[in-house]
C-alpha cells in the first residue's frame, strides 16, 4: 500500500502538461528531418531515365534496326517495281509492332502497383518510357530515311507518303487500344495489322492513290501527327486510370 502511495504522489508531482506549441514544433522538426532523408536519397531526373532506359528491352530495337536495314537491302531491287509501295507500307506497320509489346508489357503484368510506390509518379514512369522509346525510333528512322534518300536518290516527299504516315497512323492505334483498358496486346497487333491491310488496298488503287497530290498527303500526314499525338496524351494522362481498374480486379477478383 505504502509503494502505491508513494507512487500516485510521484505521478503527482512529476506529471508533465504538454504543450501545443512544443507538440506543434516537434512535428515541423520531424517533418523537415524526413523531408531531409528524402531528398538525399532521390535521384535526379536524369538519373531516372537512365533508370527506365534500363528496364527497356533492347531486343525490340535490336529487331527495329534489323527490319530497317532488311528493307535498305531489298529496295533497289524492288523500286521499280509495283511490289516497292506495299513493301514500305507493310514494313512501317511492322516496325511499330515490334515495339507493341514493350508499351503493354506493364499494363499485363499489373506492375503500375509497383511503380506507384515510387518517388515519381506514374505519369512521370510512362512520360520517361514513351520519350526514350520515341528517341531511339527516331534516330533509327532518321538514319533510315537520310542513307535511303542519298543511296536510292529518293525524294523525301516519296518515303513520307509510302513509310513515315502508315507507321504514324499505326503508332496513334496502338495508343488508341493501349488507353483502353478492355483491350489487350494482341489485339492492338491486330488492329495495327489490319491497318496495314488497308494502307495494303490504297496502294494498289491507282483511282485513289494516283490521284492524291503532294500537298493533300502534307495535310494527311498532319492530321496524322495529331492523331498520334492525342493518343499519347490520352495514354499519360489515363495511366492512373489502369492502376484503378487494376486494383479494383485484385479486391473484387
Amino acid at each position: 500500500m505504502n509503494l502505491e502511495k508513494m507512487m500516485e504522489t510521484y505521478k503527482r508531482e512529476n506529471s508533465v502538461t504538454p504543450r501545443e506549441e512544443k507538440i506543434l514544433e516537434t512535428i515541423q522538426k520531424s517533418k523537415e528531418i524526413v523531408m531531409e532523408v528524402q531528398s538525399e536519397n532521390t535521384m535526379s531526373y536524369t538519373e531516372f531515365l537512365f533508370s527506365q532506359f534500363r528496364l527497356i528491352r533492347k531486343r525490340w530495337w535490336m529487331l527495329q534496326a534489323m527490319l530497317l536495314v532488311l528493307v535498305f537491302l531489298i529496295m533497289p531491287s524492288l523500286k521499280d517495281t509495283t511490289y516497292f509501295m506495299r513493301m514500305l507500307g507493310v514494313a512501317s506497320v511492322f516496325f511499330i509492332v515490334m515495339i507493341i509489346p514493350e508499351f503493354w508489357r506493364n499494363k499485363e503484368s499489373n506492375s503500375c502497383q509497383i511503380e506507384v510506390t515510387c518517388l515519381f509518379s506514374l505519369r512521370q514512369i510512362y512520360s520517361a518510357r514513351i520519350f526514350l522509346i520515341g528517341i531511339v525510333d527516331i534516330v533509327m528512322l532518321t538514319i533510315f530515311l537520310t542513307v535511303a534518300c542519298i543511296n536510292m536518290k529518293m525524294q523525301f516527299t516519296d518515303l513520307l507518303v509510302q513509310f513515315l504516315f502508315p507507321m504514324v497512323i499505326a503508332a496513334g492505334i496502338c495508343f488508341v487500344m493501349l488507353n483502353c483498358s478492355l483491350l489487350n496486346e494482341a489485339t492492338s497487333i491486330v488492329g495495327c495489322f489490319l491497318w496495314g491491310g488497308i494502307w495494303w488496298g490504297i496502294t494498289m488503287n491507282n483511282a485513289i492513290y494516283g490521284n492524291i497530290v503532294v500537298p493533300i498527303w502534307i495535310m494527311l500526314f498532319v492530321f496524322a501527327i495529331c492523331f498520334l499525338f492525342c493518343a499519347v496524351y490520352k495514354t499519360i494522362h489515363g495511366c492512373n486510370r489502369f492502376l484503378e481498374v487494376s486494383c479494383y480486379e485484385i479486391t473484387n477478383g
